[in-house]
């Protein structure tokens, strides 16, 4: 029972806020556009302090843990690799190799993933999510020029060039707001010791670290139902198996592996294991749906983006179900 109650702790905030977000959609409580400018606001603004606050908790640079970091970078690249010889063997057509090759390492880490980790276990849990989002979050956006470019013909219509594409995605990497809230975090702990220790969370200036640290508790909750807000339901029309076997691929193969990875990794180079945070913010990590970002460069690059859309959706919608089971069975067996 306690296993029981732990997962549905961590999942249902996550399933009631989307649902409530689709419910004021299908209500026609506020426009499409509400939604659409709520779920930008959150990006660009909210998550920035949400970032920076987690960051700037730690009190050295010292309490990053590079391991963790370490882990969840190789982890995403190997599941890259894994993906490419799947996907030419399994997948016929070239418009979809690279939608579906983003299915083994590429998730919504940024707001579902996140909600998982602080869900799991509080403020200790989204800091780790945090640190490792700054590497994890650039480096998701750089695979997936590579994985929506290498597949498709000479032929394909794709609206940019991917070297080009590339160029774009390095440009907007910095101005990433998560990035730019965790550099910000980072400058600021840094420079510490050179100001005595002293803080803005707790000298005189306080006021503007409250002001920073209670607008970054929008993010979450507003994010999660601003995303309900966009749920949209597709037809699977004659994809179905198509479908059926990417999204399986994203919430049981990326997980299972991926875990896999960060039980076996201390043992092999002679690291402390992970604690109990640190391994759910990797299960949030490999664990959340299909990365939202993924239909709108898949249509820019000239790959199949009402595929890509439909596993956003699916993936999304079942994603709730495979980390009850992953946190139930993790919790059950005392290792969360």
């Amino acid at each position: 029972m306690n296993a029981l109650f732990f997962s549905l702790n961590s999942v249902l905030p996550i399933i009631l806020l989307s649902a409530f977000g689709f419910y004021l959609r299908t209500k026609n409580v506020f426009s499409q556009e509400f939604f659409l400018d709520g779920n930008k606001f959150c990006f660009k603004y909210a998550f920035m302090a949400l970032m920076f606050v987690n960051v700037y908790s730690m009190k050295t640079i010292g309490d990053i843990p590079w391991h963790l970091v370490g882990v969840a970078v190789a982890g995403v690249i190997l599941l890259f690799c894994i993906g490419i010889p799947i996907v030419l063997i399994f997948v016929p057509k070239e418009k979809q190799r690279g939608v579906v090759h983003q299915s083994f390492y590429r998730s919504n880490f940024a707001v579902i993933g996140l909600a998982f980790a602080s869900n799991m276990f509080g403020d200790e849990g989204m800091r780790n999510a945090a640190l490792m989002s700054a590497l994890t979050v650039p480096l998701y956006n750089v695979l997936a020029v590579i994985s929506l470019s290498m597949f498709i013909g000479q032929n394909a219509k794709s609206k940019v060039h991917p070297g080009k594409q590339l160029l774009l995605v390095l440009k907007n990497i910095v101005k990433n707001p998560l990035i730019i809230g965790v550099l910000a975090g980072f400058i600021c702990v840094l420079i510490r010791p050179l100001l005595g220790g002293w803080t803005i969370a707790t000298g005189q200036f306080s006021f503007v670290y409250k002001s920073i640290y209670t607008f970054s508790q929008l993010a979450m909750p507003m994010a999660l139902v601003m995303l309900g807000g966009l749920f949209n339901l597709s037809n699977l029309k004659d994809q179905a198996s198509l479908i059926t076997w990417a999204t399986v691929v994203r919430l049981v193969l990326a997980p299972v592996l991926g875990m896999g990875i960060a039980f076996i990794a201390p043992h092999v180079f002679g690291f402390q294991p992970f604690s109990p945070a640190q391994l759910g913010a990797l299960l949030a990590l490999y664990g959340a749906p299909q990365a939202v970002a993924s239909v709108a460069m898949a249509e820019e690059m000239g790959n199949d983006g009402e595929l890509a859309a439909q596993l956003l959706v699916w993936s999304t919608l079942f994603c709730a179900l495979t980390m009850f089971v992953y946190i139930a069975a993790l919790r059950g067996f005392g290792i969360f």
